[in-house]
């Protein structure tokens, strides 16, 4: 099985790099053996990868296998979980809606939900950036009202403002990351629009970058399109372990989608396919705080309220997570989920996007790095 992965690998690098120019092929080539040493080394049941280098047709290939029981190999449509690869698309749908003029960022949460505790003084930015100083649902400790399938019942909110611990710090004071913030976030997209979710997304967001096989996951559904996710297992003789299933995280983190549609989807918000070049730059720029200071220089922290050294300025926007590397700046999002590790990672100096999508949990973390590092060497 080996060699015929290796041989199947073999043919692979020698076919991506005819047509890509001799500037890129090496670094191509470094990029799939990063992907392909995962596969041999068992560190994932399968992945599938793309590069989209300016306007040239994206290079996409899968790895490995989609279903280890029958030996499925993965198919171009299969769709992954992104998990929190979902929130860029959430903070798209909440500036459409700012454009089309239904609400303004400062708008406080209390205008949708009046009963929200200290709704009066958190702020759709807040909530976009991390800002709130709302937490985690399972560290605010949800009533024991609150339904099997939550956060994809209706009307989350209704539970998330009854938790017992609802607020770390003053809104704007610090950074840090709310799955919380985007569930609101979700609903009210269904409070303003007056639909779905779902299909908000599919007519403002999916629909104008021709993104064709993504959608929320609804676990009480099923779909050909999707693929069986897997978990490491080293006290066990066999690799990999299918992991518990559970509701998904709403506009957190419960959308599927595949390699082709996150390129389309980050081509079009380059191309004001979605919203406007200003509303990208707001999402890819650093959020403030209310001190002024870029949010990577106020995280928070329970033991301390001292600003920590960020020397990467790893940081957010609004949807996005900000950082430089190789002293030049990007905007990414990672997501992982059971049974499944997600990586969207663009680079706008020379216009280059990498998806990295993998049924197989924390399958390539220990390459990222170097991703990172082929992607900002990239030439265009």
């Amino acid at each position: 099985m080996a060699i015929r992965l290796i041989l199947f690998f073999v043919f692979f690098v020698t076919f991506v790099t005819r047509g890509q120019g001799d500037k890129n092929i090496s670094k191509i080539n470094e990029l799939d053996s990063c992907i392909q040493k995962l596969i041999l080394k068992n560190k994932a049941a399968g992945i599938a990868f793309g590069i989209q280098i300016g306007d040239e047709k994206p290079i996409i290939r899968q790895y490995g296998f989609a279903d280890l029981n029958v030996k499925r190999q993965i198919d171009p449509s299969d769709q992954f979980r992104i998990a929190s690869i979902t929130k860029p698309f959430t903070a798209t749908a909440i500036l459409k809606l700012v454009e089309q003029k239904k609400f303004s960022l400062d708008d406080k949460l209390h205008t949708f939900f009046p009963d929200f505790p200290n709704g009066k003084n958190i702020s759709i930015y807040q909530l976009l950036s991390h800002t709130s100083g709302i937490p985690n649902w399972w560290d605010g400790e949800l009533p024991e009202s609150t339904p099997k399938d939550f956060p994809m019942c209706a009307n989350p909110h209704q539970y998330l403002q009854l938790m017992k611990r609802n607020s770390l710090f003053t809104p704007g004071e610090f950074y840090s990351y709310s799955n919380t913030g985007y569930v609101l976030l979700g609903a009210i997209i269904e409070n303003v629009s007056g639909k779905s979710y779902d299909d908000f997304l599919h007519e403002n967001v999916f629909v104008p970058a021709e993104m064709t096989d993504t959608e929320m996951e609804h676990i009480e559904r099923s779909s050909k399109k999707w693929l069986k996710g897997y978990a490491i297992d080293t006290s066990r003789t066999v690799s990999f372990v299918e992991p518990e299933v559970y509701h998904m995280p709403f506009a957190a983190g419960g959308l599927r989608s595949t390699v082709l549609d996150l390129l389309k989807f980050i081509k079009a918000l380059n191309t004001e396919k979605i919203i406007s070049a200003a509303s990208v730059r707001e999402m890819t720029s650093y959020a403030l705080l209310k001190s002024g200071r870029p949010v990577y220089e106020g995280r928070y922290s329970s033991t301390t309220t001292k600003s920590q050294e960020n020397i990467e300025k790893i940081g957010y926007g609004l949807g996005f997570k900000l950082r430089e590397h190789n002293q030049l700046p990007v905007y990414y999002h990672d997501g992982g989920i059971a049974g499944f590790q997600s990586y969207l990672f663009h680079v706008p100096k020379n216009n280059t996007t990498i998806v990295l999508l993998a049924n197989t949990e924390d399958a390539f973390t220990q390459v990222l790095k170097d991703i990172r590092q082929i992607a900002t060497e990239i030439k265009n």
